[in-house]
């Protein structure tokens, strides 16, 4: 009996671990310049993309500071360009960099056409009536950001932002 509440417990914490929201810093931030890949944000900030970009100059980015332990067992981060549709790896180049903190998470399932979000590690998020025009077109899963001061959330994928109403576990 005991082995079979260890087997259990053990299977709840690695399965509600695989469900965890990942929590990140981010730039939002609009293109000023854009020359092959090298792109200029608004905020000042400079960044060389690994990949060419489809993006135009006025769009608004978002860049995620992804943290992952390197060969060497070293804590690193790798930024990661998201827009429309795009996750494109960059390199800092210069200029000032005010990151905010949010979640990064995955929308599994849309109720109400578009009115209730739900994400994979059990998070409910209600949206706005004027919102739901966007929310209900996207289709999950998707990749989303939710902002630290939880009002917003970003689909990654499309590269819009949506008024988050409330939040339940």
């Amino acid at each position: 009996m005991k082995k079979i509440i260890a087997i259990l417990f053990s299977v709840f914490i690695v399965s509600s671990s695989l469900f965890a929201i990942e929590k990140v810093e981010y730039i939002a931030d609009s293109l000023i310049q854009k020359d092959g890949n090298y792109i200029k944000l608004l905020g000042g900030s400079s960044w060389e993309l690994t990949s060419m970009s489809l993006s135009l100059v006025t769009d608004d980015v978002i860049i995620v500071f992804h943290q992952y332990v390197n060969k060497k067992g070293k804590q690193s981060i790798l930024p990661i360009f998201y827009h429309d549709g795009e996750e494109i790896a960059l390199r800092y180049i210069s200029g000032s960099i005010q990151s905010e903190v949010g979640y990064i998470t995955t929308i599994i399932e849309q109720l109400g056409k578009g009115a209730i979000l739900r994400t994979d590690d059990g998070i409910t998020l209600s949206i706005p009536q004027y919102d739901r025009y966007d929310t209900g077109w996207w289709l999950p899963p998707y990749k989303a950001l939710i902002t630290g001061n939880q009002m917003y959330l970003w689909n990654l994928k499309k590269g819009k932002k949506v008024w988050i109403d409330g939040i339940r576990r």
